[in-house]
């Protein structure tokens, strides 16, 4: 009996190991939604110098966000006379209209109404650069110097990289004549860089208001990169959603008085120990609900053997996964909502018992998570403490609802993605920062954030850092891109 039972479990066991080897070995990516016909990119008559030198003029307007009213605002209004001057074919077929003050909304009519709008969009302003980094940089921030292989200066990749680029497409297939079937709309906020509230969120508003419903919606947020950390190769990466953002306010009150004579509570050990209970509550990290598992599926052929027999035998090796995954930052974040205490302020003088303290802490949403479960749970974790209150110090924002890879749009991105880096795998992701394209999910069903740049981890330090430069070659990628889309998506 015991040799049979033992002979069944041996049975199980090579069952078991011949099902995951079969798995592992014969996984492939998943196929492409659809099949979408692509112009040859490789035939476009591009004048890559000029275009470098009207790249390397975009730079130099200071469209630094405005955050005071009164700040100067010439540098945004030259910028825009030049957009004007140097791309004449497309200001002669596109309507131009001024939103916000400062934003811009291009409508290039197609010749069929019924067809749904391609709607692509680029932000206007940059971050500033703070005196005490000058030093680092190599060339002026904002000379826009043509050094070896780059473009160099502030904005240069974020987001001149991308409006310049879009312009030069356009204006490359206005110039021959081209009109598209479909209409094209082009949305250039001003204040992306700091929220977008009188830019894009205005521009989304009287879009709805005219009742347009796009086809898709394109915007940065992310790319390809050099190096992917769960492949160490190349890996194109398409957005599908943001996280959500949101700030924490915790608040104490306690019995003022001299140090000398404490209470058993004072409110700065009230408030530290509401954030350590708010920190260390349990957040679901798991595969699904976000582009997580589906990133990794369609990566898994890059993958090592024995990741990619983690990703192909998940039903398996799922906790094993999530594990590895939860060790590392990024990949966390991929996985659900994550908290980060930022500050904590109470007392004047080291003697003295504040009446009250306060701490703050910030949260990146999951799309699986919502602002009103995070805050409920974070109360009902310090319910017990007299004299603690919690509240979110301003409105949330929630993560943006999750766009299809299932679609003839993500189709239409990723073969066009294919086709300018070939050798880059295509995988959705998690927007960890924050994009003007957050404001028009009712304007569109699918929202897609992809430059199609190739970047190093070099490249990726001079975004908001020191040194941003655009190289030539994701310039001209990104141009050839830009006419594909246009192409392909609106004028066959």
């Amino acid at each position: 009996m015991v040799r049979l039972i033992l002979a069944g479990v041996a049975a199980l066991i090579l069952a078991v190991v011949g099902f995951v080897g079969y798995r592992t070995y014969s996984f492939t990516a998943p196929p492409p939604p659809a099949a979408v016909q692509l112009p040859d990119t490789s035939t476009y008559q591009l004048d890559m110098n000029a275009a470098a030198r009207r790249m390397s003029e975009a730079v130099r307007f200071r469209t630094v966000s405005l955050v005071e009213p009164g700040e100067d605002r010439t540098p945004f209004t030259q910028f825009q006379a030049w957009m004007i001057a140097n791309y004449p074919a497309f200001h002669a077929v596109a309507r131009r209209e001024v939103v916000g003050d400062l934003s811009l909304l291009y409508t290039w009519e197609g010749s069929d109404p019924g067809q749904p709008p391609l709607l692509l969009l680029a932000h206007q302003d940059v971050v500033p650069v703070p005196d005490d980094t000058l030093e680092a940089w190599t060339h002026e921030p904002f000379g826009g110097e043509i050094t070896g292989d780059a473009i160099w200066g502030r904005g240069s990749i974020d987001d001149k990289g991308s409006l310049v680029s879009l312009l030069e497409a356009a204006e490359y297939l206005a110039a021959q004549g081209r009109r598209p079937v479909r209409t094209i709309m082009f949305a250039f906020g001003h204040d992306e860089e700091i929220g977008g509230t009188e830019g894009a969120v205005r521009i989304a508003a009287l879009l709805a208001e005219r009742g347009v419903r796009a086809w898709f919606v394109l915007d940065e947020g992310m790319a390809a990169v050099a190096e992917h950390p769960l492949t160490g190769g190349p890996a194109s990466m398409i957005g599908i959603s943001e996280r959500g953002f949101g700030t924490m306010r915790v608040h104490a009150v306690g019995q003022p008085g001299h140090s000398s004579m404490p209470p058993p509570q004072t409110a700065v050990s009230l408030v530290s120990e509401a954030v350590v209970r708010i920190h260390d509550m349990p957040i679901e990290q798991k595969l699904e609900g976000g582009p997580a598992l589906a990133m990794m599926r369609a990566l898994a052929p890059e993958l090592s053997l024995t990741n990619r027999m983690a990703v192909s035998n998940e039903w398996l090796f799922g906790p094993l996964l999530r594990q590895r995954m939860g060790q590392d930052r990024t990949a966390r974040a991929l996985m659900g909502t994550t908290v980060a205490p930022t500050m904590i302020n109470g007392g004047v003088r080291p003697n003295v018992l504040p009446a009250e303290a306060t701490a703050m802490i910030n949260y990146r949403f999951h799309p699986r998570d919502t602002a009103a479960d995070i805050l409920a749970r974070a109360r009902a974790e310090v319910a017990g403490l007299e004299g603690v209150d919690v509240d979110w110090a301003e409105p949330p924002r929630e993560a943006t609802p999750m766009s299809s890879t299932t679609s003839t749009s993500y189709a239409l991105l990723a073969a066009l993605s294919r086709e300018i880096l070939p050798d880059a795998p295509v995988a959705p992701g998690l927007v960890l920062a924050g994009t003007d394209s957050r404001n028009y999910s009712d304007v569109a069903e699918n929202v897609y954030r992809f430059q199609p740049m190739l970047f190093t981890a070099e490249d990726l330090e001079g975004i908001h850092g020191t040194n941003e430069h655009l190289t030539l070659a994701n310039m001209e990628r990104t141009i050839r891109f830009y006419i594909g889309l246009m192409e392909a998506g609106a004028m066959q």
